[in-house]
């Protein structure tokens, strides 16, 4: 009992002592959610904070940054979208983080949730890692000549069968 107890509290200490501050879950989430759910859920999670909006085409693209100082930097971006002449709206959110080591866990959590990765590769600057599913289509990538990473999550126009 005394060994399984010790597991639990080291692993509790590791989890403690590297966060990080969103999932591939919420990620994923996110493209679902208005640009007003999107903004009240990463702010009321006391986890970002909003940073700055910028207005490109039209778009309100909205920037949220870290609030810990525990962690490394990470941001995220919302607001990106397009509009299908049916009137659906496709979100894309991007995940930028300078903690490589953030990415390669949303690789794991990726890769256990089923998606399906389309390549793997690597570029001059990059490891590329692309997952796709009938819903998303998401890139990430590791910089091989700078500490940080990025993940693009682009949502799908889904089509009934």
């Amino acid at each position: 009992m005394k060994k399984y107890c010790l597991v639990v509290l080291l692993f509790c200490l590791c989890l403690k002592t590297y966060g990080q501050s969103i999932s591939f879950f919420d990620l994923t989430n996110l493209t679902n959610l208005s640009d007003g759910q999107a903004h009240t859920y990463l702010t009321l999670g006391n986890v970002f904070k909003h940073q700055y909006v910028q207005e490109i085409d039209g778009k309100k693209i909205e920037h949220f940054r870290s609030i810990s100082n525990k962690v490394k930097e990470q941001s995220i971006t919302i607001g990106e979208n397009a509009k299908l002449s049916n009137g659906t709206i496709l979100r894309t959110v991007t995940y930028n983080t300078t903690d490589p080591q953030h990415i390669v866990n949303l690789i794991a959590q990726a890769r256990r949730s089923k998606l399906i990765m389309k390549f793997q590769g690597q570029d001059a600057y990059n490891n590329i890692y692309k997952f796709d599913n009938e819903f998303y289509f998401i890139t990430m990538l590791i910089s091989t000549t700078e500490n940080k990473g990025q993940v693009v999550v682009t949502q799908k126009e889904f089509v009934e069968y």
